[in-house]
């Protein structure tokens, strides 16, 4: 029986490579990509997170959370989470790849809550603020 997981395990790892390679093409692209956000002359929620990708794969912490400290403390981390319930869920190991019921959506609300609060307060032009922009 264990061989009917082992099969499913490949999607998770295509996943993760196509991740992978989306990523390095973002670091190395020499084409910039338009933001609305930019257009408007604000900082979007991602602003800055080809950079800190850049800067997290060099190994440079500080200069990485300079650039989007969201992304690095919060994004990266969920996505890796996620991967990690996608092959346990392939694996048979884990019933779903997100919480199921209340606690589900709790997470879903926290997450949105923490993405539409980090792109206000990146914008705001206060002095303790300032320092989130990119």
């Amino acid at each position: 029986m264990l061989v009917r997981p082992l099969l499913r395990l490949p999607r998770t790892l295509l996943a993760a490579a196509g991740l992978v390679a989306a990523g390095s093409l973002l670091v190395i692209s020499p084409f910039d990509f338009p933001c609305a956000f930019a257009a408007a002359g604000l900082d979007g929620p991602m602003c800055g997170g080809t950079r800190m990708l850049e800067a997290l794969l060099a190994g440079d912490l500080p200069r990485a959370l300079g650039f989007n400290a969201f992304a690095a403390v919060v994004f990266l981390p969920l996505v890796a989470a996620l991967l990690i319930a996608c092959a346990r869920y392939e694996l048979g190991r884990g019933r779903s790849l997100w919480p199921s019921g209340t606690r589900g959506v709790v997470c879903a609300h926290l997450l949105g809550g923490g993405l539409v609060l980090w792109t206000v307060l990146r914008n705001l032009p206060v002095e303790p603020f300032t320092v989130l922009a990119t």
